[in-house]
């Protein structure tokens, strides 16, 4: 009588949420399961067979197996990768090696796919025995090598075909047999023309079971066999088999990590290598069959029942820009601009790495204000990594110099030290995320008018330094001009090329000029006490531009100016789905190229999906 799931009769069920994490290996190595993966599905290739010389069969592909086993979680398993065989050289002839095995060790049992047999060379020979089986040779004497057997030793499914017989006979019409593939048995010599070697047997595509496998996930191919006319060449199995010769040419290797076989050389030249074999390791997420509710809820308290998550395989990259600094006070200091970190667009030197290993579901993404007054901007984040807020520009007074932060908040110069400027990149990440702000210029006995306060940082720039000018407006006896305001950088991660996170210009006095905003989004700073007959540029101060991280222009009226809100967007392949919350914060997208772009103007939600 059953004592499991509930007298339910049947196979017993397992479950596996392993969240279809997929490794690939291309050499021996190892892959550690998740917790509570109990099931992989695998395909493992085998090396394919090297090709004979003199007329040579092409090489037998590598065998493939398509297996689900069983695994325990956060358990090593090693992984095997085998060589290809190599080429026949041209003495001797029928000296080419057959393919080496690979495998996988999953819940203590090893599962093996054979290398692929060699393909047979000088003369009429028959070709190896292996995962597929290597092409028979051909002389020009009647009668022919037979191909190699496949799928040996034998499983169940079939890991390989046999190789194609040699054909024709006679001066002018050689042509050996193809190798093997996974897919279909190696042709026979002349079959496609007098003197003309057999194709390799097809591959196997396997990217139904593993989306986005490399070399399109078609493998083991068989090699070609070489023939006797000068046109003689023919053609390796599709999933990298090589091409074989015709007269007087070489045959072409295997590709790499597909367990293609060789191609045939002709004569008097060499025959092709055998491409390495590859494997591919998805932890599955899997409870199928049914299942009474204590069981379910065993499954779930043992972290083996799948909640639906699967890994992404891909990478995303990323712009998250903070808020810039605010600004408040008589001539005070330019906003530093909010931190800018990158990936995959903008200046190569600010570049980070694409965030890798996430899976599907939702990711609550913050998109940091600007700072108003004597006020940082908020941070901005997405997927832990952070952008920290612009400092806040100086102000007059003695401890109120420009803030640290993603960029440094500008100096004032009244009653304090000119220098006291706010330094970017702080926290300190790499790359950096923002430049230092920059020195005030103090007044002095009979230059009062002159005064004037630095600009703030920009990710591209430190800010500028306050500076003394020819005066050049009525009644003028001594001007300062504020410092610019550091420049921001372009980024293309929207498609069209935007600069983010410029820094604030620095507020001057009297009779001076504002220092400009850093490209970007950096507010211009204002003129304090603007005289009635000054005639030079605008004095009032501005915001940061929003949506850039660009700090705010020195304030010059106690009004405070504040700095531009952030922003962050995302941007991955096609095959992602990308959906946003609220509406008024998220904008979706597609590049013209199809990659899928999200774009965040305001804190939310980003749910991503396949």
């Amino acid at each position: 009588m059953p004592r499991t799931n509930g007298g339910i009769i049947g196979k017993r069920n397992a479950t596996s949420f392993g969240k279809n994490t997929t490794s690939n290996f291309t050499s021996s190595s190892s892959v550690t399961t998740q917790p509570g993966t109990r099931l992989l599905k695998t395909v493992v290739v085998a090396g394919g067979g090297g090709a004979g010389s003199d007329y040579g069969g092409g090489g037998g592909a590598g065998g493939l197996r398509i297996l689900e086993v069983r695994a325990c979680g956060n358990t090593a398993v090693p992984v095997t990768i085998g060589g290809g065989g190599a080429g026949s050289p041209t003495s001797p002839n029928n000296a080419a090696a057959s393919g080496v095995d690979s495998s996988i060790v999953a819940g203590g049992v090893t599962y093996t796919s054979e290398g692929g047999g060699k393909g047979a060379g000088g003369g009429s020979n028959n070709g190896a025995a292996g995962g597929s089986g290597g092409g028979g040779s051909q002389s020009t004497a009647p009668g022919g090598g037979q191909g190699g057997a496949g799928n040996t030793p034998p499983v169940s499914p079939p890991q390989g075909s046999a190789g194609g017989n040699a054909g024709g006979g006679g001066s002018g019409n050689v042509g050996s047999g193809g190798g093997g593939g996974a897919g279909g048995a190696g042709e026979q010599g002349v079959t496609d023309g007098t003197g003309r070697g057999g194709d390799g047997g097809a591959g196997t595509d396997v990217s139904p079971h593993f989306p986005g496998a490399p070399n399109s996930g078609v493998y083991a191919g068989g090699g070609g066999g070489s023939g006797e006319n000068a046109c003689g060449e023919s053609t390796g199995g599709s999933g990298g088999g090589g091409a074989g010769a015709g007269f007087n040419d070489p045959g072409d290797a295997g590709c790499a990590n597909t367990g293609g076989g060789g191609g045939g050389g002709s004569v008097p030249t060499a025959g092709g290598a055998g491409g390495s074999g590859i494997a591919i390791v998805k932890e599955l997420n899997k409870a199928s069959g049914v299942w009474n509710l204590r069981s379910q809820l065993k499954a779930r308290q043992q972290g083996t029942w799948p909640d639906g998550t699967v890994v992404l395989g891909v990478d995303l990259n990323y712009l998250i820009v903070a808020g810039g600094g605010g600004s408040y006070g008589h001539y005070a200091g330019g906003g530093g601009a909010g931190g800018y970190r990158a990936t995959g667009y903008g200046p190569s030197p600010l570049r980070g790495s694409a965030v890798s290993g996430l899976t599907t579901g939702s990711y609550t993404i913050t998109v940091g204000a600007g700072g108003t007054g004597y006020n940082n901007g908020s941070d901005s984040n997405a997927f832990c990594i952070t952008s920290a807020g612009g400092g806040a520009g100086g102000r007059p007074g003695s401890s109120n110099g420009g803030k640290d932060g993603g960029s440094g908040g500008g100096a004032s110069p009244y009653c304090q030290p000119d220098d006291q400027k706010g330094t970017g990149n702080t926290p300190p990440v790499s790359p950096q995320k923002g430049n230092t702000g920059e020195t005030g210029l103090q007044g002095s006995s009979g230059l009062t008018g002159r005064a004037a306060a630095a600009g703030g940082g920009g990710a591209g720039a430190t800010g500028g330094n306050a500076q003394n000018i020819t005066p050049s407006y009525p009644g003028s006896c001594s001007a300062g001009r504020g410092g610019a305001g550091g420049a921001g950088v372009p980024n293309t991660i929207l498609g069209p090329d935007t600069t983010y996170a410029g820094g604030g210009g620095g507020a001057t006095y009297l009779t001076g000029e504002g220092g400009a905003g850093g490209s970007g989004g950096g507010g211009n700073g204002g003129v304090y006490l603007h005289q009635p007959g000054y005639s030079g540029p605008p004095v009032d101060d501005t915001d940061g531009t929003a949506n850039t991280g660009g700090g705010a222009g020195g304030d010059h009226d106690l009004n405070s100016a504040s700095g531009g809100s952030g922003i962050v967007v995302v941007r991955g392949p096609s095959a992602l789905t990308f959906a946003g919350s609220p509406c008024c914060a998220f904008t979706g997208s597609t590049h013209p190229g199809g990659d899928k772009i999200a774009k965040f103007t305001a804190t939310g939600t980003l749910t991503i999906s396949i």
